[in-house]
């Protein structure tokens, strides 16, 4: 290219050179050769110098004439076009792969089909939604449609070949429509949200089908799994109104007997109904206040004020709690190991919300009594919480999973009432006080252990 520039003299325009006493290139090349002239001809595209056509000769007595440079001109444009050409090139494939990859990097599966009824193209999407491959390019429609089993969702009919989305596209029919197929890979079943029409090419003839597939299987699975949590919610709400009006009702009784007979009110009694009433208050509030825990939480307002206060007397007066409403079952044994006072910075309704969580699971879940161990260490710069049951315990595959938001287990667990929301509510706790918590089990019928860990500086 340098010595393109040394020789031109613009669009069109040819020099020649003595190049044994002006050498424009290799000198050592001019005298190894035995070079005498050169008729420089630029190789332009417009304006702009792309290149020159070179011709040497070894005589120096010899001239180039017309027809020579003519020739000449003609080869610097041939030249010219057939750089021209491989830049083109270059761009049209360079435009191709960025279209590949933009293609493969749509959120929604793409299908096209060609007018002979066989599948021409897919992206990357679309492939992990239907589980095809490569090797399916090329087979008829009718054959695709027979391996993914595709059917109508509600009834579970198969769909006619004539009737798949994509033969209904090349049949001119645009569609929009849900349909469940079988991933082949893995016989796993998905819902999908299929939408299809014809590509028309000159004289409005038919030149393609393309499909663009969305998956509904998440999205689905979330409608049943907000169906189930409403219906537990539901359930959960009004099983403390049962006990409650009926606690109303044996009290309105038993005044209206007292007042008729003149006798005196049982007053240990009216206490003991009265404590079961503001035990059914208060777990309908605990419930309550859970759900608007993890309504704030995921809408990013869930906020922890911050105050110094005495964490011993919290967790203190909440195990006293527990021990207070189970005490007349007398099937449970609390120990309570806490220091005298653990000052602390945080928020003290929320960690009492934690404790009456975790220490409410270790009640719940140990359905034949044993021991409740709560315990609260200075530890390394933190105060370790810990709470311990001999309840049923925890399966190992449940571990890692309970602490997500409506999340509940499996085996013995799952028999029990419950929104699977108190676990991970404690877990929002700790982690806005800048702390963690941890689930233990050695399995089912073993109890489990929480620990929390709360940074005390």
């Amino acid at each position: 290219m340098a010595l393109a520039r040394a020789t031109y003299r613009g669009p069109g325009v040819h020099v020649v050179i003595d190049v044994a006493s002006r050498p424009l290139a290799d000198a050592a090349l001019v005298k190894a050769e035995g070079l005498a002239t050169v008729l420089a001809v630029p190789v332009v595209d417009g304006d702009e110098l792309i290149g020159a056509l070179n011709v040497y000769s070894k005589d120096p007595a010899r001239s180039f004439d017309e027809e020579d440079i003519e020739v000449a001109h003609v080869l610097a444009a041939l030249a010219a076009a057939t750089v021209l050409n491989t830049r083109a090139h270059a761009l049209v494939v360079e435009q191709r792969e960025l279209m590949r990859a933009l293609f493969d990097e749509l959120g929604d599966g793409v299908l096209v089909a060609q007018p002979g009824g066989t599948l021409s193209g897919m992206n990357r999407t679309a492939r992990e939604l239907t589980g095809l491959d490569d090797a399916d390019i090329g087979r008829p429609l009718a054959d695709l449609a027979a391996t993914l089993q595709l059917r109508e969702p509600r009834d579970g009919d198969l769909v006619a070949p004539s009737d798949t989305p994509l033969a209904r596209a090349l049949a001119g029919d645009r569609s929009s429509g849900t349909y469940a197929i079988v991933d082949p890979r893995d016989g796993a079943r998905r819902e999908l949200e299929v939408k299809a029409g014809p590509v028309r090419g000159a004289g409005d003839a038919i030149v393609a089908a393309v499909a663009t597939i969305h998956d509904l299987t998440e999205i689905r699975r979330a409608e049943h799994e907000k169906e189930q949590f409403l219906s537990i919610v539901s359930h959960e709400l009004r099983t403390p109104l049962t006990p409650l009006k009926a606690l109303a009702q044996l009290l309105r009784s038993r005044l209206r007997r007292a007042r008729d007979k003149g006798a005196p009110i049982d007053e240990a009694s009216f206490e003991r109904n009265l404590a079961a009433i503001e035990r059914q208050v208060d777990r309908m509030n605990s419930l309550v206040n859970d759900l608007l825990s993890v309504s704030r939480a995921e809408r990013g307002t869930l906020r922890m004020e911050t105050l110094p206060f005495d964490l011993s007397a919290v967790v203190r007066d909440v195990a006293q709690r527990y021990v207070a409403a189970t005490e007349e079952e007398g099937r449970h044994r609390f120990s309570v190991d806490a220091p005298a006072e653990l000052r602390y910075e945080g928020d003290p309704s929320r960690l009492e919300q934690l404790l009456l969580n975790l220490i409410g699971n270790a009640v719940k879940y140990s359905p034949n009594g044993g021991a409740v161990r709560v315990a609260l260490v200075p530890r390394d710069g933190e105060a370790v919480l810990t709470i311990a049951d001999d309840g049923i315990g925890v399966l190992a595959d449940d571990l890692p999973r309970l602490a997500a938001p409506y999340v509940r287990g499996n085996g013995e667990a799952a028999t029990f009432a419950g929104m699977g929301v108190g676990l991970y509510v404690a877990k929002l706790v700790a982690e806005a006080h800048g702390g963690s918590l941890a689930l233990e089990s050695e399995g089912e019928g073993k109890g489990t252990t929480v620990r929390v860990r709360l940074p005390l500086s």
